[in-house]
């Protein structure tokens, strides 16, 4: 009777530990070479993308979550410590990886820095992280994903360099539509309100003018006076709408919308939607895009 105790503790103990290994942010693929965490949603797609059935993929934060206020969790740490890679912005976008990054990672994790080898816009003292809102920009992160796949896996080189021209040509047309989708603003609309500072890379591309941005890039809050002077700044530009995102706090921009008379339209840049109506970067530009020109058309 004791040993038969003794074997359904046991049990009990081993289901436990693969439940916490398995468990909310930790899939579990059978037959992969290597594993990837990356932080974001929209850099789960494209390691994804360029990784195919060769790489499992595990994503830190998940959807509707603002990065910058993110706090890593115990499953987090499992994932990490499970994984050959860690993919991620840098730049300051993901403040939680704290010592995982500047501490130059574990033994065995390879830091996979997607923004490396381009220059950011430097707002003051601050470089803006977001080039993936740039088409050609998310390009550079397939071919630095491509490379770091191709050196953790030797083996599936072949598969990772099909993968990634598969998708990098998906990307060129995907440009090519946004900017037709965008062609339909007049010069005069060409005016952007944004939830928080994420879009100088894909106004530089298409063509507008940031006017300014609810929410620091940081996605600090305005004080008093900073939203006075916004509300002053829509007036006089002329600006027709203010663009939301679903990690923040819609407060503000609704007060903006109040004082101003123009209209809230949704967009995304760090986090895709939470209720799922949104798995890709691809799709997810498309439907800025559409936004957009839908809005100041």
């Amino acid at each position: 009777m004791g040993s038969v105790l003794v074997r359904l503790a046991v049990g009990m103990l081993l289901a436990t530990v693969i439940g916490v290994v398995s468990g909310p942010g930790v899939p579990v693929r059978a037959q992969t070479a290597i594993t990837a965490t990356a932080t974001l949603g929209v850099f789960a797609d494209f390691a994804r993308q360029v990784g195919g059935d060769r790489v499992e993929v595990i994503q830190l934060v998940g959807d509707g979550v603002d990065p910058h206020d993110y706090q890593m969790t115990p499953n987090d740490l499992i994932a990490v410590n499970r994984s050959q890679l860690l993919i991620y912005n840098g730049y300051n976008l993901e403040p939680f990886l704290g010592q995982l990054v500047t501490g130059g990672g574990r033994p065995g994790l390879t830091l996979v820095q997607l923004t490396e080898g381009l220059t950011p816009i430097v707002d003051g003292r601050t470089p803006n992280p977001h080039f993936w809102l740039n088409p050609q920009y998310a390009a550079r992160y397939v071919q630095n994903l491509r490379d770091a796949y191709v050196a953790a896996d030797p083996a599936g080189a072949d598969t990772y360099r099909a993968n990634a021209e598969r998708y990098l040509g998906e990307l060129a047309t995907l440009d090519a539509e946004l900017e037709s989708t965008l062609s339909v603003v007049p010069s005069q609309n060409r005016k952007l309100i944004a939830a928080h500072d994420a879009f100088p890379y894909f106004a530089r591309r298409y063509g507008f003018e940031l006017i300014g941005a609810v929410l620091s890039s940081e996605a600090q809050e305005p004080s008093p006076s900073e939203l006075i002077a916004l509300i002053r700044q829509v007036r006089q530009a002329g600006v027709r709408a203010v663009f939301t995102e679903p990690q923040f706090n819609p407060r503000l921009a609704q007060q903006l919308a109040r004082e101003t008379g123009i209209q809230i339209v949704p967009t995304y840049s760090d986090a895709f939607p939470p209720d799922g109506s949104i798995r890709t970067y691809t799709e997810m530009m498309r439907v800025n895009a559409r936004n957009v020109a839908d809005a100041l058309r």
